[in-house]
Protein backbone atom coordinates (compact mmCIF):
# COMPACT_ATOMS: atom_id res chain seq x y z
CA UNK A 1 0.00 0.00 0.00
CA UNK A 2 3.09 2.77 1.00
CA UNK A 3 4.40 1.74 -2.26
CA UNK A 4 1.67 2.78 -4.28
CA UNK A 5 1.04 5.74 -2.17
CA UNK A 6 4.87 7.04 -2.79
CA UNK A 7 4.90 6.12 -6.94
CA UNK A 8 2.11 9.17 -6.79
CA UNK A 9 4.78 11.08 -4.88
CA UNK A 10 7.46 10.08 -7.53
CA UNK A 11 4.80 10.89 -10.92
CA UNK A 12 4.26 14.43 -8.58
CA UNK A 13 8.28 15.11 -8.53
CA UNK A 14 8.65 14.18 -11.96
CA UNK A 15 5.43 16.41 -13.23
CA UNK A 16 6.81 19.10 -11.09
CA UNK A 17 10.66 19.13 -12.48
CA UNK A 18 9.56 18.82 -16.00
CA UNK A 19 7.36 21.88 -15.91
CA UNK A 20 9.82 23.76 -14.41
CA UNK A 21 11.85 22.70 -16.86
CA UNK A 22 10.25 24.03 -19.27
CA UNK A 23 9.54 27.03 -17.57
CA UNK A 24 13.47 27.53 -18.51
CA UNK A 25 13.38 26.47 -21.46
CA UNK A 26 10.07 29.11 -21.82
CA UNK A 27 12.98 32.08 -20.47
CA UNK A 28 15.34 31.09 -22.84
CA UNK A 29 13.38 31.12 -25.83
CA UNK A 30 11.64 34.39 -24.38
CA UNK A 31 15.63 36.03 -24.02
CA UNK A 32 16.41 34.47 -27.70
CA UNK A 33 16.89 37.98 -29.03
CA UNK A 34 18.57 39.63 -25.76
CA UNK A 35 22.46 40.23 -26.36
CA UNK A 36 22.51 40.73 -22.37
CA UNK A 37 21.16 37.14 -21.85
CA UNK A 38 22.96 34.11 -20.92
CA UNK A 39 20.92 30.63 -21.66
CA UNK A 40 19.91 28.94 -18.74
CA UNK A 41 19.73 25.21 -18.16
CA UNK A 42 17.94 23.07 -15.27
CA UNK A 43 20.04 20.52 -13.69
CA UNK A 44 18.14 17.57 -12.66
CA UNK A 45 19.58 15.27 -9.85
CA UNK A 46 17.70 11.93 -8.30
CA UNK A 47 15.81 12.73 -5.18
CA UNK A 48 16.74 11.29 -2.04
CA UNK A 49 16.41 8.14 -1.74
CA UNK A 50 14.03 5.68 0.56
CA UNK A 51 15.36 3.22 2.85
CA UNK A 52 13.58 0.76 4.50
CA UNK A 53 13.46 0.51 8.33
CA UNK A 54 14.56 -2.87 9.22
CA UNK A 55 17.98 -4.56 10.81
CA UNK A 56 18.14 -6.54 7.90
CA UNK A 57 16.16 -4.91 5.24
CA UNK A 58 13.94 -7.69 3.87
CA UNK A 59 11.55 -5.50 2.88
CA UNK A 60 12.96 -4.61 -0.16
CA UNK A 61 15.99 -4.87 -2.48
CA UNK A 62 17.80 -1.85 -1.59
CA UNK A 63 17.20 1.40 -1.39
CA UNK A 64 14.00 3.03 -3.07
CA UNK A 65 14.44 6.07 -5.37
CA UNK A 66 12.11 9.10 -4.60
CA UNK A 67 11.99 10.53 -7.94
CA UNK A 68 13.71 13.24 -9.49
CA UNK A 69 14.08 17.00 -8.85
CA UNK A 70 15.55 20.18 -10.04
CA UNK A 71 19.57 20.44 -8.32
CA UNK A 72 19.90 24.26 -9.83
CA UNK A 73 19.37 26.43 -12.32
CA UNK A 74 22.34 26.63 -14.00
CA UNK A 75 23.71 29.86 -16.07
CA UNK A 76 25.68 28.46 -19.16
CA UNK A 77 28.76 31.03 -19.29
CA UNK A 78 32.26 30.53 -20.35
CA UNK A 79 34.26 33.10 -17.90
CA UNK A 80 37.49 32.83 -19.50
CA UNK A 81 35.48 34.15 -22.47
CA UNK A 82 34.03 36.54 -21.16
CA UNK A 83 37.00 37.84 -19.30
CA UNK A 84 38.77 38.51 -22.79
CA UNK A 85 35.84 40.08 -24.03
CA UNK A 86 35.82 42.82 -21.03
CA UNK A 87 39.34 43.33 -21.48
CA UNK A 88 39.12 43.74 -25.08
CA UNK A 89 36.28 45.77 -24.87
CA UNK A 90 38.77 48.15 -23.04
CA UNK A 91 40.93 48.33 -26.20
CA UNK A 92 38.48 48.80 -28.51
CA UNK A 93 36.78 51.61 -26.88
CA UNK A 94 40.10 53.49 -27.01
CA UNK A 95 40.82 53.08 -30.51
CA UNK A 96 37.01 53.77 -31.43
CA UNK A 97 37.56 57.15 -29.61
CA UNK A 98 40.82 58.03 -31.24
CA UNK A 99 39.82 57.09 -34.50
CA UNK A 100 36.87 59.43 -34.15
CA UNK A 101 38.76 62.00 -32.50
CA UNK A 102 41.75 61.37 -35.37
CA UNK A 103 38.78 61.72 -38.09
CA UNK A 104 37.20 65.02 -36.38
CA UNK A 105 41.18 67.18 -36.78
CA UNK A 106 41.12 65.62 -40.38
CA UNK A 107 38.08 67.34 -41.05
CA UNK A 108 38.67 70.40 -39.10
CA UNK A 109 41.91 70.71 -41.44
CA UNK A 110 39.41 69.59 -44.47
CA UNK A 111 42.50 68.83 -46.85
CA UNK A 112 42.24 69.03 -49.94
CA UNK A 113 39.70 71.84 -49.96
CA UNK A 114 38.75 74.86 -51.33
CA UNK A 115 38.47 76.60 -48.24
CA UNK A 116 41.61 75.60 -46.52
CA UNK A 117 44.88 76.85 -45.52
CA UNK A 118 46.38 75.07 -48.59
CA UNK A 119 44.32 76.62 -50.64
CA UNK A 120 44.66 80.00 -49.04
CA UNK A 121 48.21 79.85 -49.31
CA UNK A 122 48.04 79.04 -52.66
CA UNK A 123 45.99 81.87 -53.32
CA UNK A 124 48.10 84.00 -51.73
CA UNK A 125 51.10 82.49 -53.70
CA UNK A 126 49.65 83.36 -56.66
CA UNK A 127 48.62 86.92 -55.73
CA UNK A 128 52.48 87.17 -55.21
CA UNK A 129 53.39 85.39 -58.83
CA UNK A 130 51.08 88.36 -60.17
CA UNK A 131 52.55 91.37 -58.16
CA UNK A 132 56.14 90.41 -59.55
CA UNK A 133 54.79 90.48 -63.01
CA UNK A 134 53.07 93.80 -62.82
CA UNK A 135 54.18 95.84 -59.31
CA UNK A 136 52.78 98.51 -60.02
CA UNK A 137 48.86 97.26 -60.78
CA UNK A 138 46.68 98.46 -57.43
CA UNK A 139 44.33 95.82 -58.24
CA UNK A 140 47.53 93.01 -57.73
CA UNK A 141 48.90 94.96 -54.94
CA UNK A 142 45.12 94.63 -53.50
CA UNK A 143 44.60 90.86 -54.26
CA UNK A 144 48.02 90.19 -52.02
CA UNK A 145 46.45 92.02 -48.92
CA UNK A 146 43.27 90.68 -48.98
CA UNK A 147 45.07 86.84 -50.12
CA UNK A 148 47.07 87.40 -46.95
CA UNK A 149 43.93 88.30 -44.91
CA UNK A 150 42.32 84.72 -45.62
CA UNK A 151 45.55 82.90 -44.91
CA UNK A 152 45.55 84.46 -41.83
CA UNK A 153 41.47 83.66 -41.71
CA UNK A 154 42.19 80.21 -42.35
CA UNK A 155 44.86 80.28 -39.68
CA UNK A 156 42.81 81.30 -37.17
CA UNK A 157 39.78 79.29 -38.32
CA UNK A 158 41.54 75.75 -37.73
CA UNK A 159 43.12 76.92 -34.35
CA UNK A 160 39.61 78.09 -33.07
CA UNK A 161 37.78 74.88 -33.87
CA UNK A 162 41.00 72.41 -32.24
CA UNK A 163 40.22 74.76 -29.31
CA UNK A 164 36.15 74.02 -29.75
CA UNK A 165 36.93 70.39 -29.76
CA UNK A 166 39.56 70.48 -26.70
CA UNK A 167 36.82 71.74 -24.80
CA UNK A 168 33.78 69.33 -26.04
CA UNK A 169 36.14 66.38 -25.22
CA UNK A 170 36.70 68.41 -21.55
CA UNK A 171 32.86 68.43 -20.78
CA UNK A 172 32.68 64.87 -22.24
CA UNK A 173 35.06 63.55 -19.13
CA UNK A 174 32.58 65.24 -16.94
CA UNK A 175 29.17 63.58 -18.38
CA UNK A 176 31.78 60.38 -18.74
CA UNK A 177 32.33 60.15 -14.86
CA UNK A 178 28.82 60.93 -14.03
CA UNK A 179 28.09 57.74 -16.63
CA UNK A 180 30.38 55.71 -14.27
CA UNK A 181 29.14 56.83 -11.35
CA UNK A 182 25.84 55.50 -12.41
CA UNK A 183 26.74 52.21 -13.78
CA UNK A 184 29.03 51.34 -10.26
CA UNK A 185 26.40 52.65 -8.27
CA UNK A 186 23.66 50.42 -9.73
CA UNK A 187 26.16 47.61 -9.75
CA UNK A 188 26.57 47.82 -5.72
CA UNK A 189 22.46 47.55 -6.15
CA UNK A 190 23.21 44.60 -7.72
CA UNK A 191 25.52 42.95 -5.55
CA UNK A 192 23.18 43.70 -2.57
CA UNK A 193 20.59 41.44 -4.23
CA UNK A 194 22.93 38.82 -5.69
CA UNK A 195 24.04 38.19 -2.23
CA UNK A 196 21.10 38.26 -0.68
CA UNK A 197 19.37 35.42 -3.59
CA UNK A 198 22.80 33.45 -2.90
CA UNK A 199 22.18 32.96 0.70
CA UNK A 200 18.81 31.86 0.02
CA UNK A 201 20.37 29.34 -1.68
CA UNK A 202 19.39 29.82 -5.47
CA UNK A 203 21.31 31.16 -8.43
CA UNK A 204 20.34 35.19 -8.92
CA UNK A 205 20.90 33.85 -13.34
CA UNK A 206 19.22 37.51 -14.39
CA UNK A 207 20.90 39.70 -11.92
CA UNK A 208 24.34 37.99 -12.86
CA UNK A 209 23.50 39.03 -16.17
CA UNK A 210 22.66 42.16 -15.55
CA UNK A 211 25.67 43.03 -13.76
CA UNK A 212 27.93 41.38 -16.50
CA UNK A 213 26.32 44.06 -19.00
CA UNK A 214 27.39 46.75 -17.09
CA UNK A 215 30.83 45.97 -15.97
CA UNK A 216 31.28 45.51 -19.94
CA UNK A 217 29.55 48.87 -20.50
CA UNK A 218 32.04 50.18 -17.27
CA UNK A 219 34.67 48.65 -19.62
CA UNK A 220 34.83 50.61 -22.63
CA UNK A 221 34.94 53.84 -21.28
CA UNK A 222 37.50 53.32 -18.59
CA UNK A 223 40.20 50.42 -17.48
CA UNK A 224 38.82 48.12 -14.89
CA UNK A 225 39.98 44.45 -12.95
CA UNK A 226 37.21 42.89 -11.00
CA UNK A 227 37.24 39.71 -8.87
CA UNK A 228 34.13 37.88 -7.41
CA UNK A 229 34.51 37.63 -3.20
CA UNK A 230 33.16 34.24 -1.36
CA UNK A 231 29.60 36.46 -0.45
CA UNK A 232 29.38 37.01 -4.63
CA UNK A 233 29.80 40.15 -4.77
CA UNK A 234 31.92 42.22 -7.60
CA UNK A 235 34.80 44.18 -6.50
CA UNK A 236 35.60 46.81 -9.03
CA UNK A 237 38.65 49.17 -8.81
CA UNK A 238 40.88 50.92 -11.72
CA UNK A 239 44.29 51.92 -11.26
CA UNK A 240 44.41 50.26 -7.85
CA UNK A 241 41.12 52.59 -6.49
CA UNK A 242 37.89 50.62 -5.81
CA UNK A 243 35.14 51.93 -7.75
CA UNK A 244 32.52 48.77 -6.71
CA UNK A 245 32.94 46.81 -2.95
CA UNK A 246 29.84 45.30 -2.12
CA UNK A 247 26.76 47.58 -2.17
CA UNK A 248 29.12 50.42 -1.62
CA UNK A 249 30.13 52.60 -5.00
CA UNK A 250 32.54 55.16 -5.01
CA UNK A 251 32.08 58.54 -6.88
CA UNK A 252 34.57 59.67 -9.28
CA UNK A 253 34.21 63.43 -9.94
CA UNK A 254 36.39 65.86 -12.38
CA UNK A 255 38.93 68.90 -10.90
CA UNK A 256 39.61 71.86 -13.20
CA UNK A 257 41.22 75.12 -13.36
CA UNK A 258 38.28 76.54 -11.69
CA UNK A 259 38.47 74.28 -8.87
CA UNK A 260 42.63 74.68 -9.04
CA UNK A 261 44.69 77.20 -10.81
CA UNK A 262 47.55 75.13 -11.41
CA UNK A 263 45.20 72.47 -13.90
CA UNK A 264 45.08 74.13 -16.93
CA UNK A 265 42.33 74.99 -18.83
CA UNK A 266 40.71 72.50 -20.91
CA UNK A 267 42.60 69.90 -19.11
CA UNK A 268 39.77 68.83 -16.19
CA UNK A 269 41.38 65.41 -14.18
CA UNK A 270 39.48 62.97 -12.72
CA UNK A 271 39.63 62.56 -9.38
CA UNK A 272 38.99 59.80 -7.02
CA UNK A 273 36.20 61.41 -4.22
CA UNK A 274 36.91 59.21 -1.55
CA UNK A 275 40.60 59.14 -1.47
CA UNK A 276 41.11 62.58 -3.67
CA UNK A 277 43.45 60.82 -5.86
CA UNK A 278 44.01 61.45 -9.96
CA UNK A 279 42.80 58.70 -11.84
CA UNK A 280 44.78 58.64 -15.30
CA UNK A 281 43.04 55.90 -17.31
CA UNK A 282 45.11 53.53 -19.39
CA UNK A 283 42.75 52.56 -21.73
CA UNK A 284 39.43 52.64 -22.61
CA UNK A 285 36.91 55.47 -23.96
CA UNK A 286 37.85 58.51 -21.57
CA UNK A 287 41.89 57.43 -21.93
CA UNK A 288 41.48 58.23 -26.09
CA UNK A 289 39.53 61.34 -25.11
CA UNK A 290 42.37 62.28 -22.63
CA UNK A 291 44.98 61.23 -25.42
CA UNK A 292 43.44 63.21 -27.67
CA UNK A 293 42.60 66.61 -25.50
CA UNK A 294 46.18 66.25 -23.64
CA UNK A 295 48.84 64.98 -26.75
CA UNK A 296 47.19 65.05 -30.36
CA UNK A 297 45.41 68.27 -30.16
CA UNK A 298 48.20 69.97 -28.28
CA UNK A 299 51.00 68.33 -31.01
CA UNK A 300 49.18 69.09 -34.19
CA UNK A 301 48.01 72.95 -32.60
CA UNK A 302 51.47 73.55 -31.95
CA UNK A 303 52.86 72.85 -35.03
CA UNK A 304 50.18 74.75 -36.67
CA UNK A 305 51.50 77.24 -34.33
CA UNK A 306 55.31 76.94 -34.87
CA UNK A 307 54.71 77.22 -38.68
CA UNK A 308 52.83 80.57 -38.62
CA UNK A 309 55.40 82.03 -36.54
CA UNK A 310 58.19 81.13 -38.84
CA UNK A 311 56.09 82.10 -41.54
CA UNK A 312 55.63 85.39 -39.85
CA UNK A 313 59.32 85.56 -39.51
CA UNK A 314 60.47 84.73 -43.08
CA UNK A 315 58.67 86.91 -44.33
CA UNK A 316 58.81 89.91 -42.84
CA UNK A 317 62.47 88.93 -43.05
CA UNK A 318 62.35 89.18 -46.78
CA UNK A 319 59.79 91.82 -47.13
CA UNK A 320 61.98 94.41 -45.75
CA UNK A 321 65.21 93.45 -47.99
CA UNK A 322 62.66 94.94 -50.75
CA UNK A 323 61.17 98.60 -51.60
CA UNK A 324 57.88 99.63 -51.59
CA UNK A 325 56.17 101.21 -54.36
CA UNK A 326 57.91 104.98 -53.28
CA UNK A 327 61.28 102.95 -53.36
CA UNK A 328 61.75 103.15 -49.64
CA UNK A 329 63.20 100.39 -47.74
CA UNK A 330 60.16 97.74 -46.94
CA UNK A 331 59.00 97.29 -43.55
CA UNK A 332 56.90 94.47 -41.51
CA UNK A 333 54.31 93.15 -43.30
CA UNK A 334 52.88 90.61 -40.86
CA UNK A 335 52.62 91.59 -37.26
CA UNK A 336 56.08 90.14 -35.04
CA UNK A 337 54.92 87.81 -33.10
CA UNK A 338 55.70 87.95 -29.37
CA UNK A 339 56.92 85.06 -28.25
CA UNK A 340 56.90 85.86 -24.16
CA UNK A 341 52.99 86.50 -24.81
CA UNK A 342 50.35 83.81 -23.27
CA UNK A 343 48.60 84.24 -26.66
CA UNK A 344 49.51 81.96 -29.29
CA UNK A 345 51.38 82.58 -32.91
CA UNK A 346 47.73 81.89 -34.85
CA UNK A 347 45.82 83.84 -32.30
CA UNK A 348 48.49 86.63 -32.81
CA UNK A 349 48.57 86.69 -36.85
CA UNK A 350 47.56 89.99 -38.23
CA UNK A 351 49.21 92.30 -40.68
CA UNK A 352 50.71 95.67 -39.85
CA UNK A 353 49.27 99.08 -39.47
CA UNK A 354 51.08 100.38 -42.42
CA UNK A 355 50.25 97.41 -44.27
CA UNK A 356 46.27 97.47 -43.21
CA UNK A 357 46.12 101.63 -43.76
CA UNK A 358 43.16 101.95 -46.73
CA UNK A 359 44.62 104.96 -47.96
CA UNK A 360 48.38 103.96 -47.97
CA UNK A 361 48.57 100.87 -47.07
CA UNK A 362 48.85 99.16 -51.08
CA UNK A 363 52.10 101.22 -51.94
CA UNK A 364 53.93 99.65 -48.12
CA UNK A 365 53.89 96.65 -50.15
CA UNK A 366 57.60 95.91 -51.09
CA UNK A 367 57.51 94.00 -54.30
CA UNK A 368 60.60 95.81 -55.43
CA UNK A 369 64.42 93.86 -56.23
CA UNK A 370 65.27 92.00 -53.17
CA UNK A 371 68.00 93.13 -52.10
CA UNK A 372 69.45 89.38 -49.76
CA UNK A 373 71.32 86.67 -51.21
CA UNK A 374 72.65 83.42 -50.35
CA UNK A 375 76.21 84.76 -51.40
CA UNK A 376 75.79 88.48 -50.27
CA UNK A 377 73.56 90.79 -48.23
CA UNK A 378 73.09 94.20 -49.85
CA UNK A 379 72.06 97.00 -47.87
CA UNK A 380 71.65 100.49 -49.12
CA UNK A 381 70.75 102.47 -46.14
CA UNK A 382 67.41 103.74 -47.91
CA UNK A 383 70.19 105.99 -49.85
CA UNK A 384 69.27 106.92 -53.80
CA UNK A 385 71.94 105.23 -55.48
CA UNK A 386 72.64 104.26 -59.22
CA UNK A 387 74.99 101.29 -60.81
CA UNK A 388 74.67 98.04 -61.88
CA UNK A 389 77.93 95.58 -60.37
CA UNK A 390 78.97 92.05 -60.70
CA UNK A 391 80.23 90.36 -57.01
CA UNK A 392 82.52 88.04 -57.16
CA UNK A 393 83.59 85.62 -54.12
CA UNK A 394 86.08 82.86 -54.00
CA UNK A 395 87.44 81.04 -51.49
CA UNK A 396 90.64 81.88 -49.95
CA UNK A 397 93.08 79.11 -49.38
CA UNK A 398 93.27 80.23 -45.73
CA UNK A 399 90.08 78.25 -43.75
CA UNK A 400 87.24 80.82 -43.61
CA UNK A 401 88.98 83.36 -45.42
CA UNK A 402 86.79 84.86 -48.68
CA UNK A 403 88.41 86.94 -51.13
CA UNK A 404 86.04 89.45 -52.90
CA UNK A 405 86.30 91.24 -56.12
CA UNK A 406 83.33 93.64 -57.62
CA UNK A 407 83.25 94.47 -60.95
CA UNK A 408 81.23 96.93 -62.87
CA UNK A 409 78.87 96.53 -65.88
CA UNK A 410 81.53 96.72 -68.26
CA UNK A 411 83.84 93.83 -66.97
CA UNK A 412 86.01 96.94 -65.22
CA UNK A 413 87.38 95.92 -61.51
CA UNK A 414 86.19 98.78 -59.22
CA UNK A 415 87.14 97.21 -55.66
CA UNK A 416 89.51 96.98 -55.03
CA UNK A 417 91.31 98.19 -57.74
CA UNK A 418 94.07 95.66 -58.09
CA UNK A 419 94.25 92.20 -56.34
CA UNK A 420 91.45 90.69 -53.86
CA UNK A 421 89.82 91.87 -50.58
CA UNK A 422 90.49 88.84 -48.29
CA UNK A 423 87.86 88.76 -45.34
CA UNK A 424 86.30 86.78 -42.98
CA UNK A 425 83.09 84.34 -43.95
CA UNK A 426 80.29 86.62 -42.61
CA UNK A 427 81.84 90.37 -42.72
CA UNK A 428 79.70 93.56 -43.67
CA UNK A 429 81.98 95.92 -45.36
CA UNK A 430 80.93 99.44 -45.66
CA UNK A 431 81.39 100.68 -48.94
CA UNK A 432 80.74 104.33 -50.87
CA UNK A 433 80.58 105.23 -54.86
CA UNK A 434 83.06 107.67 -55.81
CA UNK A 435 82.06 110.36 -58.48
CA UNK A 436 83.40 108.25 -61.51
CA UNK A 437 81.29 105.14 -60.66
CA UNK A 438 84.25 103.28 -58.77
CA UNK A 439 83.64 101.80 -55.15
CA UNK A 440 85.50 102.12 -52.19
CA UNK A 441 85.92 102.01 -48.67
CA UNK A 442 84.63 105.19 -47.20
CA UNK A 443 87.79 107.15 -46.11
CA UNK A 444 88.91 107.87 -42.61
CA UNK A 445 86.48 111.15 -41.30
CA UNK A 446 83.73 110.75 -43.86
CA UNK A 447 80.37 111.11 -42.28
CA UNK A 448 78.41 108.33 -43.93
CA UNK A 449 78.84 105.26 -45.75
CA UNK A 450 76.28 104.88 -49.42
CA UNK A 451 76.24 100.74 -48.83
CA UNK A 452 77.29 97.66 -46.60
CA UNK A 453 77.63 94.80 -48.32
CA UNK A 454 78.31 90.96 -46.28
CA UNK A 455 79.54 88.86 -47.81
CA UNK A 456 78.86 84.87 -46.80
CA UNK A 457 80.01 81.99 -48.95
CA UNK A 458 82.00 82.19 -52.50
CA UNK A 459 79.39 82.78 -55.48
CA UNK A 460 78.85 84.99 -58.45
CA UNK A 461 76.01 87.52 -58.53
CA UNK A 462 74.63 90.59 -60.37
CA UNK A 463 73.71 93.94 -57.95
CA UNK A 464 71.87 96.49 -58.72
CA UNK A 465 72.57 99.89 -56.45
CA UNK A 466 69.36 101.07 -57.91
CA UNK A 467 66.09 100.87 -55.90
CA UNK A 468 64.42 98.59 -59.20
CA UNK A 469 60.81 99.49 -57.57
CA UNK A 470 58.87 98.20 -60.34
CA UNK A 471 60.57 94.70 -61.29
CA UNK A 472 59.08 92.97 -59.00
CA UNK A 473 61.89 90.55 -57.60
CA UNK A 474 61.12 90.66 -54.07
CA UNK A 475 57.52 89.58 -54.74
CA UNK A 476 58.70 87.03 -56.32
CA UNK A 477 61.15 85.98 -53.44
CA UNK A 478 57.88 86.47 -50.91
CA UNK A 479 56.19 83.93 -53.24
CA UNK A 480 59.17 81.54 -53.47
CA UNK A 481 59.13 81.46 -49.55
CA UNK A 482 55.75 79.51 -50.02
CA UNK A 483 56.89 76.46 -51.87
CA UNK A 484 60.66 76.63 -52.33
CA UNK A 485 62.89 76.60 -49.76
CA UNK A 486 64.31 75.78 -46.19
CA UNK A 487 62.06 78.40 -44.60
CA UNK A 488 60.98 75.47 -41.53
CA UNK A 489 62.88 72.32 -40.59
CA UNK A 490 63.59 71.81 -44.03
CA UNK A 491 60.88 72.48 -46.00
CA UNK A 492 58.80 75.26 -47.60
CA UNK A 493 55.79 76.39 -45.67
CA UNK A 494 53.60 75.07 -47.56
CA UNK A 495 55.53 71.75 -47.86
CA UNK A 496 55.52 72.29 -44.05
CA UNK A 497 51.89 72.59 -43.75
CA UNK A 498 50.98 69.10 -45.90
CA UNK A 499 53.48 67.46 -43.39
CA UNK A 500 51.09 68.28 -40.94
CA UNK A 501 48.07 67.20 -43.12
CA UNK A 502 49.38 63.94 -44.27
CA UNK A 503 50.91 63.05 -40.65
CA UNK A 504 47.22 63.75 -39.04
CA UNK A 505 45.76 61.24 -41.91
CA UNK A 506 48.17 58.72 -41.38
CA UNK A 507 47.56 58.39 -37.82
CA UNK A 508 43.84 58.39 -38.34
CA UNK A 509 44.68 55.59 -41.23
CA UNK A 510 46.72 53.59 -38.35
CA UNK A 511 43.58 53.97 -35.28
CA UNK A 512 41.53 53.18 -38.18
CA UNK A 513 43.24 49.85 -38.84
CA UNK A 514 43.61 49.18 -34.92
CA UNK A 515 39.61 49.64 -34.63
CA UNK A 516 38.70 47.09 -37.66
CA UNK A 517 41.83 44.92 -35.48
CA UNK A 518 39.92 45.17 -32.53
CA UNK A 519 36.53 44.76 -33.81
CA UNK A 520 37.50 41.60 -35.47
CA UNK A 521 38.77 40.14 -32.06
CA UNK A 522 35.84 41.11 -30.34
CA UNK A 523 33.39 39.67 -32.75
CA UNK A 524 34.98 36.24 -32.68
CA UNK A 525 34.74 36.42 -29.12
CA UNK A 526 31.37 37.44 -29.11
CA UNK A 527 30.71 34.50 -31.99
CA UNK A 528 32.63 32.32 -29.45
CA UNK A 529 30.85 33.52 -26.11
CA UNK A 530 27.47 33.05 -28.13
CA UNK A 531 28.35 29.34 -29.63
CA UNK A 532 28.50 28.60 -25.30
CA UNK A 533 25.58 30.90 -23.86
CA UNK A 534 23.57 31.87 -26.60
CA UNK A 535 20.35 30.29 -27.02
CA UNK A 536 19.77 27.93 -30.10
CA UNK A 537 15.93 27.57 -30.68
CA UNK A 538 16.88 24.74 -32.23
CA UNK A 539 17.80 23.20 -29.11
CA UNK A 540 15.71 24.95 -27.24
CA UNK A 541 12.71 23.54 -29.06
CA UNK A 542 14.31 19.99 -29.04
CA UNK A 543 14.29 21.07 -25.10
CA UNK A 544 10.51 21.48 -25.00
CA UNK A 545 9.92 18.31 -26.46
CA UNK A 546 11.79 16.13 -24.39
CA UNK A 547 10.36 17.77 -21.43
CA UNK A 548 6.63 17.66 -22.16
CA UNK A 549 7.11 13.56 -23.64
CA UNK A 550 8.40 13.45 -19.71
CA UNK A 551 5.64 15.36 -18.45
CA UNK A 552 2.99 13.76 -20.35
CA UNK A 553 4.78 10.26 -19.03
CA UNK A 554 4.86 11.34 -15.38
CA UNK A 555 0.91 12.18 -15.82
CA UNK A 556 0.36 8.74 -17.60
CA UNK A 557 2.37 7.17 -14.12
CA UNK A 558 0.20 8.90 -11.71
CA UNK A 559 -2.53 7.65 -13.89
CA UNK A 560 -1.60 3.82 -14.08
CA UNK A 561 -1.02 4.29 -10.12
CA UNK A 562 -4.26 5.71 -9.56
CA UNK A 563 -5.88 2.83 -11.24
CA UNK A 564 -3.76 0.20 -9.32
CA UNK A 565 -4.86 2.45 -6.11
CA UNK A 566 -8.52 1.90 -7.14
CA UNK A 567 -8.44 -2.00 -8.08
CA UNK A 568 -7.02 -2.43 -4.65
CA UNK A 569 -9.41 -0.33 -2.87
CA UNK A 570 -11.99 -2.14 -4.65
CA UNK A 571 -11.01 -5.37 -3.35
CA UNK A 572 -10.26 -4.10 0.40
Amino acid sequence: MNNIFSGLSVGLRALETQRKSLDVTGHNIANANNEKYNKQRAVHKASYPYTAPGLSNNGSAGQMGTGVEIAQIERVKDQFISSQIFKETQTSGYWKEMQRGLEKVEYILNEPSESGIDSSINQFWNSLQDLSNNPSDTAARNMVRENAYNVIDSFQSVENQLNDYKESINDNLSNAAANINNITGKMADLNKQIVSVKGSGQNPNDLLDERDALYKELSSLINVQSREDEQGNLVVSTNGLQLVNGSDSYDLETKGFTEDKTIPKNQDKLIHSQTGNEIRPTNGKIDAWMDMRDDKLDFYRGRLDKLAAEMVKEFNSQHKAGYDANGVDGGDFFKPIDEDSDQSAISQLDLTAAIKDLENGLDKIAAGNKNIDTFVELDTLGNSLSGNYQVEVTENATPGKLDLVISDSDGNQVYPTSGVETVDAGTTIDLEVDGSGGIQTPVTGSTTDDFKLTINKEGNINISLNKAIGNGENANALANLFNSGDVIEGASIEGYFRTIVTSVGAESSRSQQMKNNQDVVLKQLNTLDKSVSGVSLDEEMANLIKYQQSYAAAAKYINKTDQLLETLMTIV
